[in-house]
């Protein structure tokens, strides 16, 4: 019988928080719109006697991320130093949180596609800083420094995960929970999210966990993913095939979709951790924790049970609309103007999600935005243009600076509600489609509801789908009885 195999996934999450100025100086965090080397100071430089000094703001945003991912706050925790040489390291050591993180202890409950819901713990999260940023051209290396000391949280999860669906759905609810707090970007493109895999296996019922393999140049979630499957694949086919997994870190090769030997993993003591001797422990009262729980936005659990609740929408609609906090804000926006929930709703899954998958916007870079669609949607709902002609009108705004009520009286597009110009195309209608009016009358009343949809497509046809729908309707049944 064939050895059966399970997995074993941790993820280690980096997110670069927006706190305007570094981690320990007051160096500006804008690391990527400036020009090289020019947001440094000897303290994030590591000069010689230089001191540093934490940004309180990292703290409040630490305090949000371990709230949000329900974790423990530990009232004191301390700083370490991480000693290892790298050119973009430019103090040789690393300052995080290594004995004591500020909070431990967390999880998130995440529900796959297929209805399933499991948990993930998230063992710690610690206050770091960032690395500055290695160029490489051609044979010369060069180091942007701009990036260096920028402040980071990383959340360390448990070993919960099984399978690279279960991790791409991880991330993707990490990343909108952090994402509603406010405190990141979370943006694997802007490099404000960084995310490390740690991968083994293990024969199926085992206890006891395989050799971990860490995998790193995971640049978006799919990559992850694809990541973890081919991970665990080589080490089955390695272990079936008699060899070992050795302790190492990996690179992912995207265009090849392999993973290759970066170096052997090095353990806790080859880093030679010991506490750093500039800074003192970090203490969060207990009045502090209040303090920032008062501060925090609507989380996404609670956005979602007052779409519900407040605007009476379906579960799947407000789980969409929720999904990102820019959509849901977006959401709102339109509702104040077409005081209508479920049109609104309607409109931005269907047309505005179409236009963005095809264009590979983001909702903020919508070209429609949440007023004027708001204005298409009212004239639908004022009767001044049928819904087909504001798809047109959504097209045509896609790429036209004109208000939506300017463009509909220009163009001509304004509904044709006159009841003598509507009856003389159903009229029209009736005498060119003869056959159709009698299969209308001999069918059964299965059957009738479909000839008389495609009588009125024919009205609507010849109208340009200007004509009224209700007036079209209500004309054509009277006239076939």
């Amino acid at each position: 019988m064939a050895r059966q195999w399970e997995s074993v996934i941790g993820l280690e999450v980096h997110l670069q928080l927006k706190t305007g100025t570094k981690v320990w100086c007051g160096c500006s965090a804008d690391y990527d719109n400036s020009p090289t080397n020019t947001h440094t100071c000897p303290i994030c430089l590591g000069h010689p006697g230089a001191l540093p000094k934490l940004n309180k703001k990292v703290v409040e945003c630490a305090v949000k991320a371990a709230l949000a991912l329900n974790c423990k706050i530990n009232n004191v925790s301390g700083f370490d130093r991480k000693n290892y040489f790298y050119p973009d390291t430019p103090k040789n050591y690393q300052i995080t949180q290594f004995e004591k993180p500020y909070c431990e202890k967390g999880f998130l409950d995440v529900k796959l596609n297929s209805g399933r819901e499991f948990t993930v713990g998230i063992t710690r999260i610690q206050i770091e800083e960032d690395a500055g940023k290695s160029i490489h051209a051609g044979s010369e290396s060069l180091i942007n420094f701009n990036r260096a000391s920028m402040p980071l949280l990383e959340i360390i999860s448990e070993p919960d995960l099984r399978s690279s669906e279960e991790a791409y759905e991880y991330l993707n609810l990490l990343k909108s929970t952090i994402k509603y707090t406010g405190i990141s970007d979370v943006s694997m493109e802007l490099g404000s999210l960084r995310c490390d895999a740690n991968i083994s296996v293990m024969e199926k019922g085992s206890k006891v966990f395989g050799t971990r393999v860490e995998v790193k140049n995971l640049n978006s979630f799919k990559a992850v993913a694809r990541a973890i499957d081919y991970e665990i694949g080589r080490q089955i086919e390695a272990i079936e095939n008699g060899g070992t997994i050795d302790q190492e870190t990996r690179l992912w090769d995207d265009d090849a979709q392999v993973t290759r030997i970066m170096r052997s993993k090095e353990d806790a003591m080859d880093y030679r951790y010991f506490a750093e001797p500039d800074l003192p422990k970090l203490v969060i009262k207990d009045e502090e924790i209040e303090r920032v729980k008062g501060l925090m936005p609507e989380s996404k659990s609670a956005k979602l049970k007052r779409f519900i609740e407040t605007y009476a929408l379906p579960e799947y609609d407000a789980n969409i609309l929720t999904d990102e906090i820019e959509l849901a804000d977006y959401f709102e926006r339109v509702v104040k103007v077409t005081d209508n929930a479920k049109l609104s709703s309607n409109w931005i899954m269907t047309e505005v999600l179409r236009e963005l998958k095809e264009s590979g916007r983001s909702i903020e870079e919508s070209k429609i935005n949440s007023e004027d669609l708001g204005k298409i949607i009212n004239l639908i709902q004022k009767e001044i243009i049928s819904s087909k002609i504001a798809k047109e009108l959504f097209t045509i705004k896609l790429n036209d600076d004109r208000d939506p009520e300017v463009i509909v009286k220009e163009e001509g597009m304004i509904q044709v509600v006159d009841l003598g110009e509507i009856e003389g195309i159903v009229d029209q209608v009736l005498n060119e489609n003869p056959k159709m009016v009698e299969d209308f009358k001999n069918s059964d009343e299965g059957r009738k509801p479909r000839v008389l949809k495609g009588l009125i497509g024919q009205v609507m046809k010849l109208s340009k789908g200007k004509a009224n729908p209700k007036i079209v309707t209500e004309l054509m049944e009277s006239k076939l009885k």
